[in-house]
């Protein structure tokens, strides 16, 4: 028999039960959905990821004072400020894979200004900041030098304060009061947006030196100042600079290599690192259930395909009486077994890219279409048809004509 012809017995049998068809390729359906959903959200959490990279700086480090203790009882983070200016230069002096380093010191405070108000971040820093911290700017500039060694006050501010503040109004030059005090704004940073636990745009920048004379004098006197972000010159000496940032920073505080120390080196890349990692072996597992029930789906193909060789053995007993060879048999029912399977890899696509679009748009969650799981479900699903269909085809080709004729 032609393949034609197989292929139209094939899909006139699957018609004539079409209800059955249709319940046969359920566990397809939900494979292939699920696989696609599973994989999108992982490809979503590490495009998350990247972009949280590129939003707070690659090969950065943070360093900042370590809460301290009294009598063995914490005092709480940020309760002592450990660091100072001096201890900035001589990680630099000391470190030559250290590439740029911005100290801070920040407060969180009432701004007031075009007659409204808002509580926002107020960073003190140096323009480092902005290039460790992949700022850039819309409009307006960075400190000028003489601007960071006298600590005059200016300030760069970000969309969400602009937006509170000034709305669509252009605010450079203009008053802004943080803690009474006037700022002048010279500039306003690109938006970044925002992560689960912060808004990056609801920021104020200003000099170190104007923050910590007329801001935070009381809490950082002289020149200490709560943490410094560094950057480091390749990735593949983060490691290695983070314990050489332990092991000078040990020696400036006379800290013995067994004591607690009264600082602390973050990695942030690390940390995200991890949280990608976490997310990819999450996606994994979830893929693998979903992957389970394709399986289950092709036991379910298998058992359906059995029970219609039974109900049809008279009917197959016919086709060979009348010139039907064994192959044509095989490739009848195995051409079957494949159909259902690619119907219901079909529809299972169109739910799982229907489920991934609404997901994203109703529920604001981060899930990116990876076309290569549409293709690999696709084709996993079609395997799973031959696969599961085999077996039931063999049977049904290996049947004796005299017998399957008297099968009642």
């Amino acid at each position: 028999m032609l393949l034609i012809d197989l292929i139209y017995l094939s899909q006139k049998s699957l018609r004539s039960n079409i209800l059955r068809s249709i319940l046969t390729s359920l566990g397809i359906i939900i494979g292939v959905s699920s696989v696609i959903t599973m994989i999108s959200i992982g490809s979503g959490a590490r495009e998350e990821v990247e972009k949280l990279i590129d939003r707070f700086g690659s090969n950065n480090l943070i360093l900042r004072s370590q809460s301290s203790s009294s009598r063995g009882v914490s005092m709480g983070s940020n309760s002592i400020n450990t660091l100072t200016l001096s201890d900035m230069e001589n990680l630099k002096n000391e470190l030559p894979a250290i590439k740029a380093i911005a100290p801070q010191v920040s407060l969180s405070t009432q701004i007031l200004a075009n007659n409204n108000n808002w509580l926002s971040s107020v960073t003190g820093t140096n323009n480092e900041y902005f290039e460790l911290g992949n700022w850039s700017f819309e409009t307006g500039r960075k400190f000028e030098e003489d601007e960071l060694l006298s600590g005059k006050r200016v300030a760069i501010i970000g969309k969400t304060v602009q937006k509170n503040l000034f709305e669509e109004n252009n605010p450079i030059d203009e008053i802004i009061r943080i803690n009474k005090v006037p700022f002048t704004v010279i500039g306003i940073l690109e938006a970044k947006g925002g992560t689960a636990w912060r808004d990056l745009d609801d920021t104020i920048v200003v000099p170190l030196k104007a923050a910590k004379q007329r801001l935070v004098g009381k809490k950082f006197p002289g020149d200490q100042i709560r943490s410094m972000t560094i950057n480091v010159s390749s990735s593949d000496l983060l490691s290695k600079t983070e314990k050489d940032i332990d092991t000078v920073m040990r020696k400036l505080h006379k800290i013995s290599a067994n004591g607690n120390p009264d600082f602390v080196v973050r990695n942030f890349a690390q940390f995200l690192n991890a949280r990608q990692e976490s997310s990819k072996v999450m996606s994994i597992l979830l893929a693998t259930v979903a992957g389970i029930s394709l399986i289950v789906g092709g036991i379910g193909i298998m058992n359906i395909m059995l029970v219609t060789v039974t109900e049809r053995t008279k009917e197959i007993g016919v086709c060979m009486s009348v010139g039907a060879k064994k192959k044509d048999i095989l490739y009848q029912f195995l051409i079957e077994s494949l159909m259902i399977s690619l119907i219901g890899g079909g529809i299972g696509i169109i739910l799982g890219i229907g489920v991934v679009y609404g997901v994203s748009e109703y529920f604001n969650w981060k899930m990116k279409l990876d076309y290569i799981s549409i293709l690999l479900s696709f084709g996993f699903s079609s395997s799973i048809g031959i696969i599961f269909g085999f077996y039931p085809a063999r049977k049904a080709s290996n049947l004796n004509p005299i017998d399957a004729l008297r099968y009642e």
